[in-house]
């Protein structure tokens, strides 16, 4: 319906993405997990619900949590799209780095209409992933295509790297060193006690915690 043209405020569509992420298209996700996601207090995460659901956005079950609708699932998923159409734009026409496109993307994501995404998404011949490597949903084809992360590798593996989760500070500090999408680093050794990897890029050494590892996806 035309009724997305009402755009929700960020807080709310940081909600709604986050209910995503953890799998609340199909299952409830609990209100102390949002809380420790979004790192905001449990009250203000209840009436944010609360809210969501006098929309019609999300359903919500007593002590099992918060699921999207199928309004919010659309929603949410237009919403994903436009942010990494616009990613792609910045980085890809109008050659940004991560940086920049941080702070320019949020800001415009929440400016421009159906009709402008539309366009971006021909301008850029329909691609398939965002440039670092997170689907581009479709018609409510919306799995990530890339879900193994560094961790499940072991010492020795060289891999791919095919995509990293959307967070700032890790791209630019990836981009710094070169590490990425489609790029090959070997896996040199995974330290359990201080939980970090150190992987290798042609001659460069580069350490990475468990954590950043986690959201870093790759293939053999």
């Amino acid at each position: 319906g035309e009724r997305g043209e009402i755009m929700l405020t960020e807080e709310k569509e940081d909600y709604l993405k986050a209910i995503l992420t953890h799998d609340g298209d199909h299952s409830f996700v609990s209100n102390k997990t949002l809380s420790q996601y979004l790192t905001i207090k449990p009250p203000s995460v209840s009436e944010m619900v609360n809210r969501l659901e006098k929309s019609g956005y999300v359903e919500t079950k007593p002590y099992k949590g918060v699921k999207l609708s199928k309004e919010g699932l659309t929603y949410t998923l237009d919403i994903i799209k436009r942010h990494r159409l616009l990613e792609l734009f910045l980085i890809k026409i109008l050659q940004y780095n991560w940086e920049e496109v941080h702070q320019e993307a949020e800001v415009l994501e929440h400016k421009v209409s159906h009709l402008f995404v539309e366009r971006l998404d021909k301008l850029l011949d329909y691609p398939i992933t965002c440039p670092h490597g997170g689907i581009i949903p479709r018609d409510n084809q919306y799995k990530e295509l890339y879900t193994t992360n560094l961790l499940a590798f072991d010492t020795g593996d060289t891999v791919t790297i095919k995509r990293v989760r959307d967070r700032t500070d890790l791209l630019i500090y990836l981009s710094s060193k070169d590490i990425l999408i489609d790029e090959r680093i070997e896996i040199l050794s995974k330290d359990d006690t201080n939980k970090v990897i150190i992987v290798k890029k042609d001659e460069q050494i580069t350490v990475l915690s468990y954590d950043n590892a986690a959201h870093i996806y790759a293939e053999i």
